[in-house]
């Protein structure tokens, strides 16, 4: 199956993307690299012309605190040092500008902000944040579609002694997916115990959650209300983050990666990183999948993020200062 590969250069570690509804704006989480002497940034890349923009912190940062929705937030955070890991848009509503939320790593939190974009520039500003439990090791986060929250996976619990890769790569579950509510503050959701859970999505109605379970290799879906139903399918390589397509099916890519290729590559930092990488796309309701793309020569390594843009897919990833741009046969 060949793919015709292009590229968006100079965005650093690009581990999520996702589009901003109605505008031709993509948000990407760029990690921070000493490799790259770079610090953690999000992005904005136009796809239509791919010129690339930093949104937060930049040049300037507007904030606007809502300490009534945010009270729990330690305050405006240090734009100076920020580690961004995954994001999730959620689309305006009534008039309302679209919000993004972003877990920070810097000081474990989730960074809320409005978006204003239109076709020429777009921009954030920062209203509060969501302080995330001691023990969860965050990585993907999702809106549930009723605005009165989000989830976010723990991918395992950092209080835990030992090594944390060791206990993903034996197999058991050591993540869950969590839920905020400003009601209840954080739970877990009851059957999302995973092996180092990583992408998420909420469906449209709310009653699924759909959660990657990295190193077992497996998509799962999750009924949020009582008997808490689950589903799961296998998938062919190691599923990091989740992306929903405007055909209502979820995009899934990853890579293949031992746990001694994990400490190697040491988050893109070190040497020896695997390369090539697949994307399936998987039907919600059926829980089937299909290979879009199978690149296994590719030299895009540690594959993180598929999202549909426009007749394109984008592929974020963990190693590389590069976004991967392809079309689907």
């Amino acid at each position: 199956m060949q793919n015709t590969e292009l590229r968006i250069d100079g965005v650093v570690k690009p581990e999520d993307l996702v589009t901003v509804p109605g505008t031709p704006w993509v948000l990407v989480s760029s990690m921070a690299s000493e490799r790259f002497d770079s610090d953690g940034f999000l992005i904005a890349v136009n796809s239509t012309d791919h010129t690339t923009k930093e949104v937060w912190p930049g040049e300037i940062q507007l904030t606007k605190w809502d300490q009534v929705a945010y009270p729990d937030c330690e305050g405006i955070p240090d734009a100076t040092s920020t580690e961004p890991h995954g994001i999730t848009v959620r689309p305006g509503e009534d008039g309302s500008p679209a919000t993004l939320f972003a877990i920070n790593h810097k000081r474990e939190s989730v960074e809320v902000f409005t978006i204003t974009a239109d076709p020429h520039d777009v921009g954030v500003t920062w209203i509060g944040c969501i302080p995330l439990p001691h023990d969860a090791s965050a990585n993907g986060v999702a809106s549930l579609p009723d605005n009165t929250g989000i989830v976010v996976t723990s991918m395992f619990d950092p209080t835990q002694p030992g090594d944390p890769f060791e206990r993903m790569f034996s197999g058991v579950d050591t993540g869950r997916v969590l839920k905020w509510t400003p009601e209840v503050d954080w739970q877990a959701l009851p059957g999302t115990e995973l092996g180092g859970a990583n992408g998420v999505l909420v469906s449209p109605d709310g009653k699924s959650v759909f959660a990657a379970a990295w190193t077992q290799r497996k998509l799962v879906k999750i009924s949020t209300t009582a008997p808490f139903g689950r589903q799961e399918i296998s998938i062919p390589f190691m599923p990091d983050n989740l992306r929903w397509t405007e055909r209502g099916t979820v995009l899934v890519t990853g890579h293949e990666a031992t746990m001694d290729d994990i400490r190697t590559c040491n988050a893109g930092e070190g040497t020896d990183c695997p390369a090539g990488y697949s994307v399936i796309e998987v039907d919600p309701a059926t829980m089937t999948s299909t290979v879009l793309v199978h690149a296994p020569e590719s030299t895009t390594s540690i594959a993180t993020t598929a999202v549909e843009v426009g007749d394109e897919i984008w592929v974020g990833s963990l190693n590389g200062d590069w976004i991967t741009r392809v079309r689907a046969h």
